[in-house]
């Protein structure tokens, strides 16, 4: 039997520069998959996955993607990952910011 679980690693963040998502252990999972959703008027956003063995030291992983202005949600796919993942998103700027909901759903 699978367990699964959905949680949300940001709700409704502003954000202004580029950055990372808040870090989520998942050693136990076997697949992975982000949902990144934007309010209206954000610029296009470049997304890649990330994994670390300990949370501190990070590496980009596997294939991101682009959310561009008309995309009501991308979803990101991650495997083979190890224990902890987050999202390296580029795009926002002071001029151009962006507010974002991701979802991270786990199964394992």
């Amino acid at each position: 039997m699978l367990t699964s679980v959905t949680t949300v690693v940001e709700r409704r963040t502003v954000l202004r520069e580029s950055g990372t998502t808040v870090p989520f252990e998942a050693a136990w999972a076997s697949e992975a998959m982000f949902f990144v959703q934007a309010e209206p008027g954000h610029p296009v956003l470049a997304v890649q996955p990330e994994v670390s063995p300990d949370g501190l030291v990070w590496a980009p992983w596997g294939t991101g993607g682009t959310l561009a202005p008309s995309d009501p949600v991308l979803p990101v796919a991650v495997a083979n990952f190890g224990t902890w993942l987050r999202l390296r998103i580029e795009g926002p700027s002071p001029e151009s910011p962006a507010t974002v909901l991701v979802h991270l759903t786990l199964k394992g």
